[in-house]
């Protein structure tokens, strides 16, 4: 059994010496203030009543959004943005909702990260929405790879985050998942995913039973989409490749 072993200075002898210290140079953190403004004016009566209050590390090292913004030449310490509660860091059109989930893939509570199966298909959204915006890659990557394992997001919905986010390989499985299953693209699905991609879509699964292939076979399937979206498919590569992690 540990044996346990009280302080042996004071706190006053401890601050003392306190100057005398070195910084640790990956455990001491600074933190930042955030204030969430969802309207387009730093107004009091827009901006939401939850003030956030976490480290610097990721918003410095992970997103090179905030990296550029934070190495800005601080000026009077006093009065640097982000350093108290009565002067934050304000992010205007954001919901205190998403920000809260970025902060929970950014900075879990639970040392067992537990948390990441728990958070809800909404809060990852979010993860991803901002994740993107702020190019925090490693969160973006751990939202879609979070996101991929839940069987209840629909193909639908996997296209329209795909085409929002850019996620080039949820468009290509979503069309595919759409030509080869049994039931026909809904007249809600249509308006969802747009009348001409679901008229596409209806003339590969025609092609198919025209030829008559072995029933949405999965070359089938991919064959005839990669046809007829090849060019949505590069444009798609093209602008997901610009969130690939540096090798």
């Amino acid at each position: 059994m540990t044996k346990y072993v009280p302080p042996t200075r004071s706190s006053t002898q401890l601050r003392s010496r306190a100057h005398l210290c070195s910084r640790d140079q990956e455990y001491y953190f600074e933190n930042i203030v955030f204030q969430l403004a969802p309207g387009l004016r730093r107004s009091v009566a827009q901006v939401e009543d939850n003030i956030f209050n976490v480290p610097r590390y990721h918003f410095e090292r992970s997103s090179e959004i905030f990296a550029g913004m934070l190495a800005l030449p601080a000026g009077d310490s006093v009065n640097v943005e982000g350093r108290t509660d009565e002067n934050p860091v304000v992010l205007e059109g954001l919901s205190s909702a998403d920000f809260r989930a970025l902060l929970k893939a950014l900075y879990p509570l639970d040392i067992i990260r537990t948390n990441w199966t728990t958070m809800t298909n909404d809060e990852w959204i979010s993860v991803l929405k901002l994740s993107t915006q702020w190019r925090f890659l490693d969160a973006r990557n751990l939202a879609i790879e979070q996101l991929q394992r839940r069987a209840d997001l629909q193909i639908v919905e996997r296209i329209l985050l795909a085409r929002q986010y850019d996620v080039a390989a949820w468009l290509r499985k979503g069309y595919i998942d759409l030509a080869r299953r049994k039931q026909c693209i809904s007249q809600e699905e249509a308006k969802k995913i747009g009348w001409e991609t679901a008229f596409r879509i209806c003339e590969a699964r025609e092609a198919a039973i025209a030829r008559k292939c072995d029933e949405y076979s999965y070359f089938l399937g991919y064959a005839d989409i990669e046809d007829k979206f090849r060019e949505e498919f590069k444009e798609a590569e093209f602008a997901s490749a610009a969130f690939d992690l540096p090798q």
